[in-house]
């Protein structure tokens, strides 16, 4: 049985041991790959990097966009475990400092398979990319509302602006040489700007 085109790919019944260590793989794999190379990366160099054919890939992902959502669930796993492990640190400071830093660092591994996922035709209204945007958000939200309190940011700030201005940053990454961004120095400048006034 196929997925469907607008849901994460799976199987209907639990797959022999063999079968999950190959599926594994491959997401882990393409993962990787995607990360080097762009969410178009060639199917063929994964399945090849995954030690499988690519009749194997094709039987667990019959499309590239039912691989680019297998990806996104196996990645949203290690944002929330992350997100959680940052939002539980005792330093407040320290904790939004490295979800910053560690959002931006998000946000161009997402951007590619988001922009790939919304060019298929009926992606638009995709619920895994939803949920990712939903997952992030929820997350930066917690540790914002939290450095509040702790009088490190305004009262005035609203968490959703300091992500879309920690995306800009991800967004000019991405489309310049590597190296050329000073991604460090530009969130020192985005915490001068939301921290209280002395």
């Amino acid at each position: 049985m196929q997925a469907t085109s607008g849901s994460v790919a799976s199987v209907p019944r639990k797959m022999r041991a063999d079968a999950q260590r190959n599926y594994d793989t491959i997401v882990a794999t393409a993962r990787q790959v995607f990360s080097e190379s762009g969410a178009n990366a060639s199917l063929d160099e994964i399945a090849k990097r995954a030690g499988v054919g690519p009749g194997t890939l094709y039987r667990h992902f019959p499309t590239r966009g039912d691989l680019h959502r297998a990806v996104l669930q196996d990645w949203m796993a290690e944002v929330e475990r992350e997100g959680n492990r940052i939002a539980a640190i005792e330093d407040p400071e320290a904790s939004l400092d490295q979800w910053l830093r560690r959002y931006a660092q998000y946000k161009n591994f997402f951007r590619g398979l988001h922009e790939a996922l919304l060019e298929v035709p009926g992606e638009n209204d995709n619920s895994a990319l939803a949920e990712c945007k939903g997952l992030m958000t929820g997350i930066s939200a917690r540790i914002i509302e939290r450095a509040k309190t702790f009088g490190l940011v305004r009262q005035d700030v609203n968490p959703i602006t300091v992500c879309q201005m920690v995306s800009g940053i991800a967004f000019l990454v991405d489309r310049s040489p590597v190296g050329s961004v000073d991604v460090d120095a530009q969130l020192d400048i985005i915490r001068a700007g939301i921290r209280p006034a002395a």
